[in-house]
């Protein structure tokens, strides 16, 4: 099968904007390391309490998957949202 250009034009917009929306590991583990606390950034754990109870990243603030909708109303809107699972999701 091939792609047309517009295909290919059209994939390379969809992979640079979800490049644009990802952070990197190394982006976390630096503000974890230097910048505890960076006010620009609220990291949420989507694990379950549990989990969460049992050890995370230093500054994070356990907000489970499931729960997110719920929580929706609390979550900073003036910071930049990272979340991290145990899984790539």
């Amino acid at each position: 099968m091939a792609f047309s250009q517009e295909d290919i034009r059209r994939n390379r917009e969809y992979f640079a904007e979800k490049l644009r929306a990802e952070r990197q590991l190394t982006d976390v583990q630096a503000w974890v390391k230097n910048e505890r606390g960076a006010p620009e950034i609220a990291l949420l754990d989507t694990r379950s309490r549990d989990a969460f109870a049992k050890g995370h990243i230093p500054g994070a603030v356990s907000a489970p998957v499931g729960e997110l909708s719920q929580l929706a109303s609390r979550l900073p809107r003036d910071k930049e949202l990272v979340t991290y699972c145990w899984s790539k999701t």
